[in-house]
């Protein structure tokens, strides 16, 4: 039999260490556990500082475009806003500017902002809605800015460069100057969500301030449809909600503003009801239902800028008793 020298124990952790074998001790493990949580704790510490400081510099290359383009951006939007929400308030009759009459804005570039009378609450409600609103038909037919696509009746047809320009557009150019997206910045916790911020600043300076910058420099006037509801948009509208799509089916009166910018002087405003009928024509007849809404709209649309340019074209006291007679 072995005999081994001293306790027991001290021989068996002999044999352990022999072995390759560690025992961890009670203090060993905590002492572990300590360094363990100290170093997540440190680069807790080390990756907000980090944030923290690329927060700030995105925060400072925001600023710097805040400073030049918002100044003139900023009063832009909100005396636009304040004219859509004047012209959703009740209808104060028509009113022609003689200098419209020269028709000199259908070749100068301009916006353009088309939405119900019913959507036109609050300026955060003229916000959303122009983020999704279209240029359709109408302007494409009154004004003589290059627009083949949209003389076609395409949904927002044509590029960007086309007049006029979608007000929803220069919302969206502009996003980065908003407080929304400063709180946004300031507000994230998430390394990840912080890089797809700054990826979204650099893609706006890019590609959507130059054309912010065009829109506050260049634009001329300011076009805007008000369109209200009607009982026969709604079976139009399929049994959903009246929408401008619906309303660009059926006749129905709109209302059409023109301001001149940057003085904010509102040159004409005319109610109208464009309607026209579509004659199918050729040996192809025309059988899609989206198809033939797109014509129908594009056909009414057309009506209601032509009502429009005679209206303008017309002396004083003929206007005033077409808009009776309209009414």
């Amino acid at each position: 039999m072995k005999r081994t020298r001293g306790l027991p124990a001290l021989a068996q952790a002999r044999e352990d260490r022999s072995r390759g074998r560690v025992r961890w001790t009670t203090q060993a493990g905590l002492l572990a556990a300590a360094v363990f949580v100290g170093g997540i704790v440190a680069h807790s510490l080390v990756s907000a500082r980090e944030m923290a400081h690329e927060k700030q510099a995105l925060l400072a290359k925001q600023r710097a475009v805040q400073v030049t383009l918002g100044a003139r951006w900023f009063p832009l939007r909100d005396r636009l806003e304040a004219d859509v929400l004047a012209a959703a308030k009740p209808w104060d009759g028509d009113f022609v500017d003689p200098e419209a009459r020269t028709l000199a804005f259908r070749t100068e570039p301009g916006l353009y902002l088309r939405m119900r009378v019913a959507d036109a609450k609050d300026a955060a409600a003229v916000r959303r809605v122009a983020a999704d609103a279209k240029r359709d038909g109408f302007a494409a037919c009154l004004l003589r800015e290059p627009n083949e696509r949209g003389m076609r009746g395409e949904t927002d047809g044509g590029a960007f460069s086309e007049q006029p320009w979608n007000l929803g557009q220069a919302y969206a150019a502009t996003r980065i100057l908003g407080e929304d997206w400063v709180h946004e910045v300031q507000n994230t916790d998430e390394e990840l969500h912080l890089r797809a911020l700054t990826e979204q600043y650099d893609e706006a300076v890019r590609d959507q301030i130059p054309t912010a910058v065009d829109v506050v420099k260049r634009a001329r006037f300011f076009l805007l449809v008000l369109d209200e509801d009607v009982p026969e948009a709604a079976a139009a509208a399929d049994a959903g909600p009246i929408d401008e799509e619906a309303l660009q089916l059926v006749a129905h009166p709109a209302r059409v503003h023109l301001y001149e910018l940057p003085s904010g002087k509102e040159l004409f405003r005319l109610r109208r009801s464009g309607e026209a009928r579509v004659i199918p024509a050729g040996e192809h007849v025309v059988t899609d239902p989206e198809t033939r809404d797109a014509m129908q709209r594009q056909a009414n649309n057309c009506a209601l800028a032509g009502l429009v340019e005679r209206a303008l074209q017309q002396p004083p006291a003929a206007t005033a008793s077409a808009a009776d007679a309209g009414h």
